[in-house]
């Protein structure tokens, strides 16, 4: 079932001090940042989505990575996962993020020591779950997230995972269940029972938003006139602040 609310968090000032790990880091203007944070926001609401916005306290701890909430929470089967990050700067993310849970009356499950996990490592095809281990996500945070989803039915797989930060950098899922990957990031396309490679790095990012509509990067128009080929309706968005800071659109919201 297609979520209809999801949860975002403003670009903090402090964007420019994101973590980089396969790129070089280039400078970031937060103004135009925000820009297209909110215009995200607003296509959200167009498609009818509810937005729930995580407002961080005065007490809370300077959270750089924190506008990349998909790493934060992640939602599958029914279950909300409140992630724990390898990086310990992005740890205090959960706590604004688990107060906002909260009061919208949703139970997260967390991943507790010695696991780790990234939202962006997780990918959903029909009653599969792919997990990108190599990076952010170690074998504690995989059995984890074996026994959270196992009363849902949904089999876990793990993905090797050296070339992308996230597995959302490598590869996402259409509605029908192929997997667009760019080659030079995936390990191993076999993995994939229907993988389709595309030339533009942003391309496979993709997010269903019901109605055929895919949101997509607007950094990836040639894989939107192919994604339009095979009867979909990309709606895209420019997230370039964003891809400074190896972000993907995935990473900027969590659906719930």
């Amino acid at each position: 079932m297609l979520a209809t609310r999801v949860l975002m968090r403003a670009p903090d000032p402090g964007l420019s001090r994101a973590v980089v790990s396969h790129i070089e880091r280039r400078p970031i203007d937060l103004e135009r940042a925000t820009q297209q944070w909110e215009e995200l926001g607003r296509i959200f609401a167009q498609c009818g989505w509810s937005r729930v916005l995580i407002e961080p306290q005065p007490g809370d701890l300077a959270c750089p990575d924190g506008v990349f909430v998909g790493d934060t929470v992640a939602s599958l089967g029914g279950r909300v996962i409140l992630t724990r990050s390898a990086v310990e700067s992005r740890r205090p993310e959960r706590t604004a993020a688990r107060r906002t849970l909260a009061a919208a009356r949703v139970r997260a499950v967390p991943i507790r020591r010695p696991g780790t996990l990234d939202g962006g490592d997780l990918m959903r095809v029909h009653d599969t779950v792919y997990v990108g281990m190599g990076g952010r996500t170690n074998r504690a945070g995989l059995a984890q997230v074996v026994d959270i989803l196992r009363p849902a039915g949904l089999t876990v797989v793990p993905v090797p995972l050296h070339k992308a930060v996230h597995l959302s950098a490598a590869v996402s899922a259409l509605p029908d269940g192929t997997v667009l990957g760019y080659p030079p990031r995936v390990d191993d396309p076999s993995i994939f029972s229907d993988f389709l490679p595309v030339r533009e790095p942003c391309g496979i990012h993709v997010v269903p938003l019901g109605e055929r509509r895919l949101l997509m990067a607007a950094s990836a128009p040639e894989t939107a006139e192919l994604v339009r080929s095979l009867g979909y309706e990309p709606i895209l968005v420019d997230i370039g602040e964003f891809e400074k800071r190896e972000g993907t659109l995935t990473c900027l919201f969590a659906p719930f």
